[in-house]
């Protein structure tokens, strides 16, 4: 009886210690798949994370060519016309070339100098014309002779200003002596040319008309008005002197 009774206590123990062992084995085996998800899932983790840097990388580095570019055209259309004997403004964080007020219009007036302004006008157009086909598509796109760089010209926008003078609306021209422009209004202004580049794509808009819209007739009613017009004049005075800019393209295919 004795014997017999022993010989069930081994039996429980050997059957206590394989359950404890295949509890363990199991526990491992979970730890194991646990592991292997976790690692899965750090690569993954890892793998976006080198594909966000790289873009963010690649950004950087698209940001800091187009700026290097913007300066060097700014940089390229000032020393032309400096040759020119033409003083220029720079403001280079902000894309701007901006032309000295006294050289363009007269007090209240939108129409350029006559002593002066068409001509340094037409220098900026003759400038442009040599510069921009290196930073644009379309026919006249080239390489040769031009900065090595990935950006384009998105946009060039045209801009005049007026002082805080408020202007006065005045008679149609043919109803005011020639040369009144009302000195009581609005004082000198300037044009800038501001260059954006390497931004993000804009969305399509219509191509520009190859021919230089007519002038507006009337006076403009208030400094907005005036502003717009002297924009306007410089744009045609533009085209009236290089027809061909029109056909620098952006990469969406409108004329910069």
């Amino acid at each position: 009886m004795a014997n017999y009774h022993h010989g069930i206590h081994v039996e429980d123990e050997e059957s206590y210690f394989a359950s404890m062992t295949d509890v363990v084995i199991g526990l491992l085996f979970i730890f194991i798949i646990m592991l292997m998800f976790f690692a899965m899932r750090f690569q993954q983790a890892t793998q976006q994370q080198n594909e966000v840097t790289a873009k963010q990388d690649a950004l950087i580095d698209d940001l800091t060519d187009a700026e290097a570019t913007r300066s060097h055209i700014l940089g390229e259309i000032s020393g032309y016309l400096k040759k020119e004997g033409i003083s220029v403004i720079i403001v280079e964080n902000e894309g701007i070339l901006r032309l000295p007020e006294e050289i363009l219009f007269d007090k209240s007036s939108w129409d350029l100098k006559k002593s002066g302004a068409s001509t340094a006008v037409k220098s900026l157009a003759r400038a442009l014309d040599l510069v921009l086909p290196c930073y644009t598509l379309g026919a006249r796109s080239r390489a040769d002779n031009c900065l090595k760089t990935k950006s384009k010209i998105e946009a060039i926008f045209i801009e005049g200003h007026a002082d805080s003078d408020a202007f006065h609306a005045l008679a149609p021209p043919q109803q005011r002596p020639a040369g009144d422009f009302g000195q009581q209004g609005a004082a000198e202004s300037l044009s800038i040319l501001s260059f954006l580049n390497g931004g993000t794509p804009q969305k399509a808009r219509p191509r520009a008309p190859t021919s230089v819209p007519q002038r507006q007739s009337f006076p403009p009613k208030d400094n907005l008005d005036l502003s717009a017009l002297r924009a306007t004049t410089t744009y045609r005075e533009l085209l009236n002197a290089r027809q061909e800019l029109n056909q620098n393209l952006n990469p969406e295919d409108n004329p910069v």
